[in-house]
């Protein structure tokens, strides 16, 4: 089968392009022709499809420039639309597999493939097909102001970047998106890792006959359990966002002085890396080392020598590939009781739960989890089993070609 993926970075920066790219590699590796449309960047991996990508744009850049050239990205691109175009009469897929395309590519690459007869389908892994902040968090806690598209509110409560311009451009460009609900008659399925995330994409007014749920995958090789009972710290990796609980991680550092905790990824806005280092200065926290962003081998390297792994969330997460990775490893998670997180975190069996609302929830469950090395064992080999049964790529890969298959006989 020939299936164009298209995804807004081709690169690692998160779990959306973590599973765009591994989902290349696994359609490949499966005997069928993957190519790639997506954006430019010079750190990108290397692919021929490349020669098709559109020019790049950072939303989170304010200059003058880098605004007159996002804004047509939110709304319309005939640039994204063009090239596709060139690029599906090069490669002429039998499917077109969606990701996160909002802000960099735009939605107006769709209707040059459905004008094709090729069949969408788009995996969902944030709440932009029904909110302007595509995490539903701002100001320190979840918000929901919008409503079932009462989108304008968003705009006085400056739900995007705190500012109303940033808000108003994400809900026009969304009432734009939704008008006469193309974006979702145009779409032919949508696929969520969680099923959490499948039942909000109802509640705000999506055709449930249009959603399936299927798992991430596993792209990681399962690991022998290797319990290192001298390991001498917890873990914590991805973004660093007050979203992803930066500040909860800063707090249990302060409260728990005698556990070293390691913490690998980039400061994302509008989070301030200077002013997160003053804290832990003023504070006087030796307990605690930022590694910056670090690659595949070297994430794994730390999975693997600590102890058990951390992901203290405050947004509704979809299905965060920090808790598949670990599993793969052996590795025990300590997690907030949010989002699609409690189906496929089972608590007292492969890590445990805590009140995402009480801090000192999560202070007594690592400080458990710390002084039980009998625990920490049994439940990384839970979690190494679990990850066999729930996460296998063989096992994603035989239900994602049946998917394709019959939007392919669909369309015949």
């Amino acid at each position: 089968m020939r299936i164009l993926l298209v995804n807004s970075h081709h690169k690692i920066l998160g779990g959306a392009e973590r599973y765009y790219i591994d989902l290349g590699k696994l359609l490949e590796s499966n005997g069928n022709t993957v190519a790639y449309f997506s954006m430019r960047d010079k750190n990108n991996l290397k692919t021929k499809w490349s020669k098709y990508f559109v020019s790049n744009v950072d939303p989170n850049k304010n200059g003058f420039m880098e605004i007159f050239n996002k804004i047509p990205r939110i709304f319309y691109s005939f640039e994204a639309k063009n090239k596709i175009g060139k690029l599906l009469d090069d490669f002429k897929p039998d499917i077109v597999h969606l990701n996160n395309i909002y802000y960099h590519i735009s939605p107006s690459i769709i209707s040059k493939i459905k004008n094709r007869g090729i069949p969408i389908i788009q995996t969902v892994h944030d709440y932009q097909l029904i909110s302007p902040n595509v995490i539903m968090y701002h100001d320190g806690k979840i918000c929901e102001i919008f409503k079932r598209r009462s989108y304008y509110k968003s705009i006085f409560h400056k739900c995007v970047g705190g500012s109303y311009i940033g808000s108003f451009l994400a809900v026009l460009g969304l009432y734009l998106q939704n008008f006469n609900n193309n974006y979702f008659r145009r779409i032919d399925l949508f696929i969520t890792p969680s099923k959490f995330m499948r039942r909000v994409l109802i509640k705000y007014g999506v055709n449930k006959n249009k959603i399936i749920h299927i798992n991430n995958f596993s792209s990681k090789r399962i690991k022998p359990i290797s319990f290192t009972e001298n390991s001498k710290y917890i873990l914590y990796f991805g973004r660093l966002t007050a979203a992803k609980g930066i500040y909860q991680i800063l707090k249990l550092a302060e409260k728990l002085p005698h556990i070293n905790i390691k913490v690998a990824g980039n400061f994302d806005e509008p989070v301030d890396e200077n002013m997160v280092k003053d804290i832990v200065g003023k504070k006087k926290l030796k307990n605690i080392e930022f590694l910056g962003f670090k690659n595949d081998s070297q994430i794994s390297r730390l999975i693997s020598e600590c102890r058990f792994v951390i992901v203290p969330s405050e947004w509704y997460e979809n299905q965060p590939y920090s808790i598949i990775e670990s599993y793969a490893f052996g590795k025990p998670v300590i997690v907030g009781n949010i989002g699609g997180v409690p189906e496929i975190v089972k608590d007292g069996v492969t890590g445990y739960l805590y009140d995402v609302h009480k801090f000192e929830d999560l202070e007594k469950k690592v400080t458990k989890l710390w002084n039980n090395q009998k625990a920490v064992k049994k439940l990384g080999e839970n979690a190494l089993e679990y990850s066999k049964q729930i996460f296998s790529a063989k096992k994603y890969y035989l239900k994602l070609m049946e998917t394709y298959s019959a939007l392919g006989k669909q369309r015949i």
